[in-house]
This record gives structure tokens, sequence and C-alpha cells, in this order.
């Protein structure tokens, strides 16, 4: 998974999850103020929601971008290592000397073991 950090609105990303767990603890009292609520009081219980979860978008938008943009810039990653061959052709011709100056073509792939390891040198980037 990508660490994306969404949209102010909270409708992708890391911000979209953190929104959805604030507006299902959060919005249970005020849903049920909006729901009890005589009809001339229903208009305003319902602005009041929903300005609730405007400000919880902001919120999940806010919270959304510190988590990320600090694990990007502080995350090390350590301990990667990584194996396999690599074929190397060699070809061509070999050279000629004197008594009998001829060539012989020469054509082979061996291949060689590797072993790469993460040198933590401060590059690179967490996605």
């Amino acid at each position: 998974m990508s660490l994306t950090i969404g949209t102010p609105e909270a409708n992708a990303g890391m911000s979209q999850a953190i929104f959805a767990q604030l507006d299902a603890l959060l919005s249970p009292p005020l849903q049920a103020a909006v729901d009890n609520a005589t009809d001339p009081a229903k208009p305003g219980a319902q602005q009041a929601l929903d300005a609730a979860r405007d400000g919880w978008r902001k919120l999940a938008f806010a919270i959304a971008k510190g988590v990320i943009d600090h694990l990007v810039s502080n995350m090390e990653i350590n301990g990667v290592t990584v194996s396999g061959t690599v074929n190397v052709p060699v070809s061509g011709n070999t050279g000629t000397a004197a008594p009998n100056a001829h060539f012989h073509s020469v054509a082979i792939t061996p291949a060689v073991a590797v072993a790469l390891s993460q040198n933590n040198n401060g590059t690179g980037r967490v996605k």
C-alpha cells in the first residue's frame, strides 16, 4: 500500500480512513440529536452535524498529512538484501599470433551469482 495522504475533503487515501473512524466514533450523539429534534429544530441540528463532519474531514487530512510527511522524512529501513543470478554474455574473437595467425570465435554466457545489501547512505524514499 502506498502512503497516500488523500484530500482535505477526506474522500481518498489515509484522510478518508481517518475520517471514517472519526465519523463512526463521534457522530452517533449528534445524529441522535438530529433524529430526536422537533421539526423546527431539525434543520439546526442537521447543520451542526454537517459542520462537525466538515471539521472532522479537515482534521483527518491534517492528521494524515502530518503522519505521512513524518514517515517519509524519517523512516529508515534496514536489513534489505537481494540475491539472484546475472547472465553475463561474452563473445568475440581471439587475437592472432604467429606461427598460425588465425582467429577463434568465443561465445560464453556464465551465470554470476550476486548478493546486494542496502547501504543506508540516506538516499532513497519510502513510498
